[in-house]
């Protein structure tokens, strides 16, 4: 099977959206990093939290769908024992180092208490996740091991048309008890509202493997998808902050109902009309795609170091950001790099 190379450079671009996501929370001025200023003016803070809710409306979202497109050939090929090994290696490893030595490490002169109230997965929440789903996919591949390798089908504007109502429901319903903001203790899981998109999405991903969805976006569907995002924005997302205050974060309102229906309906929309994208356009090979995960796992240091740093320097919030962006992006994928290159490493990183 040919390699994908349009799905390695949106994965580079999802990543680095990670990292910008995480250099607006540390001035955001919202509680939401390891170090974090009050902005110097509200309407900078306000734009950094609306970046921020429309990064979270869909990124991760996308993240777990390139997961779950290369979940089943890595199991076809490996096999069920093999495959586990792999994931335990690939993302247990990382996730145990971060969980227990470095989220301490970054909350080191925070006064945030002592080890135990310290150690979490931080921004690794995802790989505890990818890890559970991917343990999930094996055991259903155990249950039924008789899957067809692969079975060609169309995307249609139906299929899709038909999944984002499914998923909004499904994630008003699950925002009845857990709204937006909610982080679930113990497992340090911040983002527990968007889960129904999360596992929609990879399970989704690992239909597009078997269906060749992939290969098959034209730039029609794009078009369709770039509609999808835009209308549900202009007509969503509106009613959703009309109901005023926070009635849009769940608790089973009017309005959470909305705002379901708009991330849901923009995050599909929005990936679908990037995979026509970096399909048509972008679909040679980037040197940046093996160090994406590395990024990853080792970005929160790079940003928190960049507050520190920039803290001394009496600059406006909306200059600071811009000077932490542009140093940490290239700083992180360099790091990357380098790291990559002490031996053993790549096996995990």
């Amino acid at each position: 099977m040919r390699r994908l190379w349009f799905v390695d450079n949106l994965r580079i671009l999802l990543t680095a959206l990670v990292v910008l996501h995480h250099v607006a929370a540390t001035y955001s001025g919202l509680p939401a990093w390891y170090y974090t200023e009050q902005p110097t003016s509200g309407i900078t803070g306000l734009l950094l939290t609306v970046f921020m809710l429309v990064n979270q409306a869909w990124f991760m979202g996308a993240f777990f769908l390139l997961s779950g497109h290369f979940t089943p050939g890595s199991y076809d090929r490996k096999g069920p024992r093999a495959f586990l090994c792999d994931r335990l290696i690939r993302l247990g490893i990382p996730l145990v180092v971060f969980y227990f030595v470095l989220n301490p490490i970054l909350y080191l002169g925070t006064g945030h208490g002592g080890y135990l109230d310290t150690i979490g997965s931080g921004p690794l929440w995802f790989v505890l996740a990818l890890l559970v789903f991917d343990g999930a996919y094996a055991a259903f591949r155990l249950a039924k091991p008789q899957v067809r390798q692969r079975d060609p089908r169309p995307l249609t504007f139906r299929a899709v048309i038909g999944f984002v109502p499914v998923l909004a429901l499904v994630t008003f319903a699950l925002r009845t008890v857990i709204p937006i903001g909610f982080t679930v203790p113990v497992v340090d899981f911040p983002t527990s509202a968007y889960l129904p998109q999360y596992a929609g999405l990879f399970v989704l991903g690992t239909l597009a493997y078997r269906r060749g969805w992939f290969h098959a976006v034209t730039a029609r569907m794009g078009w369709a998808g770039l509609g999808l995002a835009v209308g549900a924005t202009l007509v969503f997302l509106p009613l959703a902050l009309a109901g005023g205050g926070d009635a849009w974060l769940g608790h089973g309102t009017l309005s959470s109902l909305f705002y379901a229906l708009w991330d849901s309906t923009f995050a599909v929309g929005l990936v679908l009309a990037l995979l026509a994208l970096f399909r048509a356009k972008l679909n040679t090979q980037w040197r940046l795609a093996d160090r994406a995960f590395a990024v990853y796992v080792l970005h929160a240091f790079v940003v928190t170091a960049a507050g520190h740093a920039l803290a001394v320097v009496d600059l406006s919030t909306h200059v600071k950001f811009a000077l932490a962006s542009l140093v940490v992006l290239p700083v992180c994928f360099l790091l990357a790099g380098l790291i990559r290159r002490i031996p053993g490493v790549r096996r995990v990183l």
